[in-house]
């Protein structure tokens, strides 16, 4: 392995061939050799040698499951890079972009997500990559899909698909077309769903003449179930989603078959096979939580090993402050009197606070929600309403829950519920996940807002001292 002490051309051709490897697909897993060719451009490489080298140092922490210290490296590449510059290397910049991208959509954060998107539109554009430009126009897509909105994303896939077609990309632009069908269907446009379908299955090239589709690309038998329940074709619709059922291994595939065979039976008023298959749906969903837990806990561990050096060097820093500390106790101590003789005013005044957020209207009507049968969800002025009430009686609420870390929709909303006093099992039916994922999220909350281990139970309590009184 070469080291920083290697000459340029040694060096150049090392960072040449680790970009080989990252375009094959192979994955990038010598951190040392990427670290040594960083160190070696930063002093010696120009601003598109620098930005290449980090972007290449952060696929290499992507591939070793290490994301905090993968999404900081890109930052840094792209920091790198000299845009004024006739000769920037933009295709590489639109890429950093992308990969950002890539981790706030497996983070489910997805406004970051569409800020690096828009990025990297932006600079594959000017970078002359028609194809990584287009298809980073419609990844957006996905975001505002996490945004529940509907027309946005049909309006972006349709735009993409047609950007496919003038460049010749018919097969793209039928793949693309694809994945707008359940929002037309959801929006009523039959005849449009039924020509993105016919698109498909005679473009893509993922579909060949009797029907069946690549291994990989399963989860259109579902799309094409759920299409064929839309217009009363019942039993076409259950063949499909037992085919998906019988021939895939993908967890998330045999999720959404589980579900489809729910919906036809539920088209059929057939309760026992409801039940059936809605208990099935709940054992995969299962499964596939704690695999993701799994993950989770993985990229926990990467990102504590990142951030413990960062811990070591600011404690020296905390034993400094010490002595103000001790100071401010000591002032503190003079003004316990005051608070003992204000405490019984203080609950009082907590109480009609939390009396008010638990009795407001969305409050009581996400509790309906929680508790109606058959199950209704709330849908996307649900949560706006929501968030409005919490953050105009809290106007500190937003800025402190993300005080230490971004939080993502999904801890958000279970922080506002959690304000308005929402029982946890009501949280997991809104939400349409089993209950202890939300008390896992409950717990993770408690040391990412406020610092501290402990319970669920204690994130609660917690956050209930958060207010206005």
């Amino acid at each position: 392995m070469l080291g920083c002490s290697g000459n340029g051309a040694q060096m150049r051709q090392q960072l040449e061939a680790l970009e080989q490897q990252n375009v094959s697909g192979e994955p990038m897993l010598n951190d040392s050799l990427a670290e040594s060719l960083v160190e070696y451009f930063d002093k010696h490489g120009d601003a598109n040698e620098r930005m290449r080298a980090k972007y290449i140092l952060g696929r290499t922490y992507y591939c070793l499951g290490e994301l905090p210290r993968a999404l900081e490296t890109y930052y840094e590449a792209a920091d790198c890079a000299d845009t004024t510059s006739s000769d920037c290397n933009f295709a590489k910049l639109s890429r950093i972009h992308a990969q950002s991208a890539l981790i706030f959509h497996a983070q489910i954060q997805p406004r970051s997500e569409l800020v690096e998107l828009r990025l990297a539109e932006q600079y594959a554009w000017k970078g002359k990559d028609t194809i990584q430009a287009i298809e980073c126009y419609a990844q957006q897509a996905n975001a505002y899909d996490f945004l529940h909105k509907p027309d946005s994303v049909i309006y972006i896939k349709e735009r993409a698909a047609r950007q496919f077609q003038e460049v010749g990309r018919n097969d793209r632009a039928a793949q693309t077309l694809s994945t707008t069908i359940i929002s037309l269907l959801e929006n009523n446009e039959i005849e449009k769903a039924t020509k993105y379908l016919v698109l498909y299955e005679t473009l893509s090239g993922n579909v060949d003449r009797n029907g069946n589709v690549k291994t990989g690309k399963e989860i259109y038998y579902y799309v094409k179930g759920i299409f064929f329940l839309t217009i009363n074709k019942v039993d076409s619709a259950e063949y499909l989603f037992r085919k998906e059922l019988r021939e895939c291994k993908n967890l998330n595939n045999k999720i959404a078959a589980c579900t489809g065979l729910k919906k036809v039976y539920e088209q059929r008023k057939d309760p026992d096979s409801i039940a059936k298959y809605a208990s099935i749906a709940y054992e995969l969903n299962d499964s596939a939580y704690s695999l993701s837990e799994m993950q989770n806990m993985q990229q926990l561990q990467a990102s504590y090993n990142y951030n413990h050096h960062k811990y070591l060097s600011e404690k020296r820093k905390l034993e400094a402050q010490v002595a103000w500390l001790l100071f401010a106790l000591a002032l503190l101590a003079l003004l316990l009197i005051e608070i003992i003789f204000g405490k019984k005013y203080h609950v009082l005044k907590k109480a009609a606070f939390d009396y008010r957020l638990k009795n407001a209207n969305i409050t009581r009507r996400l509790r309906s929600l929680a508790n109606s049968n058959p199950p209704q969800y709330p849908d996307y002025n649900d949560w706006k309403k929501l968030r409005s009430l919490v953050e105009k009686e809290i106007p500190s609420f937003y800025e402190t829950m993300n005080k230490n870390a971004t939080l993502t929709d999904m801890e958000y909303d279970i922080c506002l519920m959690t304000r308005v006093q929402i029982l946890p099992n009501e949280m997991a039916r809104l939400k349409n996940c089993v209950p202890s994922y939300v008390s896992n999220i409950r717990k993770s909350l408690l040391k990412k807002v406020f610092g501290r281990e402990g319970s669920a139970d204690e994130f609660g309590i917690e956050i209930s001292n958060i207010g206005n009184f």
